[in-house]
């Protein structure tokens, strides 16, 4: 009888660990599913962001031809993919006058599925990248040009560093898509526009001169001058010693600080830099609020192409290196430096709802009666360097390169 169970537990046990056996096959292969699937995972999010890298590469690259926008995108996906060398990679590179496309295709070796007669998996990903001539873009600089930018020299880095963008966007963006207006301001700002849309009495249809904000709520909009209205129209200034005698209208004109319009005349941009000269007082939200017109298509100026405009992207550049020191308009009729403030606050928000990117400087400032008006009205677009001879260089190259990203995107 014993002989007998004993025969009969070997035999189950033989059929248990048959039936083990034939079980662990798919278990395994299950297991091994899993763990490769993660494993593609993580490589394909590795080679899309090689080849959306390579792809932006060679989109951005200056004064190269298609044939070496091919061998730039090829040698960034193979710099920046730990298997680029491997024989399972086949790259693919179309450059046409629109767009970039590189698509990869990776054959990724399994693991345990190969116990199924899986032994690779085939991953193909593809990074497509608007060429410039997809897009158009409108700069506005608002430069503080008072009397402290003398100091260090830093109106003539800012101006260096701001002319170096000039150049750098003229040429990543193609010929005509660009436009670039400066708005220099101090106390006053210089400027030209119709003589119905300034108080200023002038012989001529077009008024040439200096101005502060014009009344609450209008100096914090862009809304076109109204005909019977003064409270719309420009051309007051107070009328103590920041807008007088050595700091009369006359000094904006002999320091060349007048008030340029958009344009696509690269050179004019260059040439103005080059020209212009610190003076006065600041008054951050008077620059603000003619930075805005400029990008506005209404009137006063109307060389922007409307918000509607969806291939044309709006940046504002905003610049000081003080504390705001002219007084402005707010409601009640009232008049301070405080409200200033306040009204530069309204504008960075107009601004930002009207889809105009604000990039915010302060220049050698550290007062939080300042940084922190820039640090809302910028957002992540705050920079704030120092005085050194690079600082404001990396600010613009920084500000260059962020414009470039968006007029040159990815497409999918």
């Amino acid at each position: 009888m014993m002989k007998t169970l004993k025969s009969l537990f070997r035999s189950e046990s033989g059929q248990l660990s048959v039936m083990f056996a034939l079980s662990a096959v798919p278990l395994l292969i299950a297991i091994g599913s899993a763990v490769d699937y993660v494993r593609i995972y993580d490589t394909r999010t590795k080679l899309q962001a090689a080849v959306d890298g390579a792809a932006l590469a060679a989109a951005m690259a200056e004064d190269r031809n298609d044939g070496q926008r091919w061998v730039m995108a090829k040698n960034y996906f193979k710099s920046n993919f730990s298997a680029a060398h491997d024989s399972e990679i086949t790259i693919d590179v179309k450059v046409t006058t629109k767009r970039v496309a590189v698509t990869v295709n990776y054959e990724q070796p399994t693991s345990l599925l190969a116990l199924a007669g899986i032994k690779s998996t085939e991953i193909s990903v593809t990074g497509e990248v608007l060429r410039a001539g997809e897009s158009w873009a409108e700069v506005v600089m608002v430069l503080d040009y008072s009397g402290s930018m003398k100091d260090n020299d830093k109106y003539k880095r800012m101006a260096e560093a701001a002319t170096t963008m000039v150049d750098s966007l003229s040429s990543s963006i193609e010929e005509g898509h660009l436009k670039i207006g400066l708005v220099p301001f101090s106390a006053m700002v210089h400027t030209s526009m119709p003589s119905s849309y300034v108080t200023q009495w002038s012989a001529d249809s077009t008024w040439t001169g200096c101005t502060q904000d014009r009344k609450y709520p209008y100096n914090t909009t862009v809304d076109t001058p109204v005909s019977g209205n003064s409270d719309t129209k420009w051309g007051y200034y107070d009328n103590t010693s920041e807008n007088s005698g050595s700091y009369a209208c006359s000094a904006y004109q002999s320091k060349n600080l007048k008030i340029l319009p958009l344009t696509n005349d690269m050179e004019a941009v260059k040439a103005k830099l080059d020209g212009m000269r610190p003076l006065g007082n600041t008054n951050i939200p008077l620059g603000a609020a003619f930075g805005w017109n400029l990008l506005d298509p209404a009137a006063p100026y109307t060389e922007a192409v409307p918000y509607t405009d969806k291939k044309t992207h709006k940046y504002l550049i905003l610049l000081t290196d003080g504390v705001q020191t002219s007084k402005q308009w707010g409601s009640g009729n009232s008049r301070s430096v405080q409200k200033g403030n306040e009204n530069l606050v309204k504008i960075c928000a107009g601004m930002a709802n009207a889809g105009i990117t604000v990039f915010t400087v302060a220049y050698d400032i550290t007062d939080p009666k300042v940084t922190t008006l820039l640090k809302n009205c910028g957002g992540e677009r705050y920079y704030e360097p120092d005085v050194s001879s690079s600082g404001i260089t990396e600010v613009f190259a920084a500000i260059t390169e962020e414009i470039n990203k968006q007029i040159i995107r990815l497409a999918r």
